[in-house]
C-alpha cells in the first residue's frame, strides 16, 4: 500500500526513468513471490501435522450389545485383544459379555468363571486362529443361574413351551455354563475353524443344532471329538 502525505506537504517528482522503474517492480515481485512461497512452506507444514494425527490408529473401544443368539457376525479378522486392566472376574457379575469380547479378557465373570482347562484351551484356540485370519470371540462363557434361569424364561416365551425351549437353553440345575464347562463363540468364521481344528485344543462342539457351542474333551488331541448330540434334550447329563 502507497503511504501518501496531505496536500501541504506533497511536492511534485519528476516520474523516475522507465529503467529505475522496471527494477523496482522486479524487487517488489521478488518480494510478493518470496512471501507467498514462505505461505505455502507454513500452509503445507500445518497440514502434514494434521493429516499425522488423523492417521493415528484410535484407541480400541468395545461396542456394548446384549448377547446374541448364533456365532455369526464380528469384525471377521484382526489383532485379538489382549487382557485389559482390572480385577480378573469383576466386570458383569452375572456373566453377560460385551460384543467382541475374547477369551483373553479375564476380567469379565463371564470369562474368568470358565474351568481352567476350557479357558487355557481356548486362548490358545484365539491365538492360532488369528494366524489365519480368524477373530475367535466369546458370546457367552460362564453364566450364573439367575442369568441362567432368566434365558430359560426368554427361551419358553419365544419358543411356546418348555419342551421345545430345552432344546435349545438348559435348566440352571444343568446347563454347563453355569458350572463353566461350556462356550459358545462367535466371529466370522470362528465357528468353522474351531470345527476343524478345535479337537487339537480339546475343544469339541456337543451339539448338532448349536454349531458355536463348545466343550472341552481331555481326549480330543489323540481320539478326536465324540459324537455329537443332535441337540441338548439328548445329553443324559443334562437330565435332572
Amino acid at each position: 500500500m502507497t503511504l501518501t502525505s496531505s496536500p501541504r506537504h506533497q511536492r511534485t517528482v519528476a516520474d523516475p526513468p522507465a529503467k529505475k522503474r522496471s527494477v523496482r517492480l522486479l524487487v517488489c515481485g521478488a518480494s510478493l513471490v518470496a512471501l507467498a512461497g514462505l505461505g505455502v512452506a507454513i500452509f503445507s507444514a500445518q497440514l502434514g501435522q494434521t493429516a499425522a494425527s488423523h492417521s493415528e490408529a484410535p484407541a480400541p473401544d468395545a461396542v456394548l450389545a446384549a448377547p446374541s443368539t448364533a456365532g455369526s457376525g464380528g469384525p471377521g479378522g484382526g489383532t485379538a485383544v489382549e487382557t485389559r486392566s482390572g480385577d480378573a472376574g469383576a466386570e458383569n457379575p452375572d456373566g453377560r459379555l460385551q460384543f467382541g469380547t475374547t477369551a483373553f479378557e479375564t476380567e469379565y465373570a463371564g470369562v474368568a468363571n470358565l474351568s481352567p482347562v476350557l479357558l487355557d484351551a481356548l486362548q490358545e484356540a484365539t491365538s492360532d486362529a488369528e494366524l489365519d485370519g480368524v477373530y475367535v470371540m466369546v458370546n457367552s462363557g460362564w453364566r450364573s443361574a439367575e442369568l441362567q434361569r432368566q434365558l430359560l424364561q426368554d427361551a419358553v416365551a419365544e419358543y411356546g413351551s418348555a419342551e421345545e425351549a430345552s432344546r435349545w437353553v438348559a435348566s440352571p440345575e444343568t446347563s454347563l455354563h453355569v458350572s463353566g464347562d461350556a462356550v459358545d463363540v462367535e466371529g466370522g468364521g470362528a465357528s468353522d475353524w474351531l470345527a476343524t481344528n478345535g479337537s487339537r485344543y480339546g475343544l469339541c462342539q456337543t451339539y448338532l443344532n448349536e454349531p458355536w457351542h463348545f466343550e472341552f474333551q481331555a481326549s480330543a488331541p489323540a481320539n478326536g471329538c465324540a459324537e455329537q448330540y443332535p441337540d441338548p434334550t439328548y445329553d443324559p447329563r443334562l437330565r435332572s
